[in-house]
């Protein structure tokens, strides 16, 4: 499921117009991804939760020239479920 298809999904349960449903899902995201750039994990019960990790540096091949590069550290959002009955 796409952004759009979600906002589809949103009005048609809610009964909100389309540009409703579509600043209501960016209200939301956007929520979450200033949580997510301030350090703070995002726990959303029943669904599951957001984290920030630190990816190390690694090196491996470059496919272009075939030389060893390496990948500097990173942070990346880890996203785990939850079972969902």
């Amino acid at each position: 499921m796409n952004k759009k298809q979600m906002v589809k999904a949103l009005s048609y349960k809610t009964g909100m117009t389309l540009a409703e449903s579509n600043e209501y899902l960016n209200t939301v995201l956007g929520i979450m991804a200033g949580s997510l750039k301030n350090g703070e994990d995002v726990f959303l019960r029943g669904f599951g939760s957001f984290m920030i990790k630190e990816r190390k540096p690694r090196r491996t091949m470059s496919l272009n020239t075939k030389k060893m590069i390496t990948i500097p550290a990173k942070k990346v959002v880890k996203f785990r479920t939850q079972m969902l009955d």
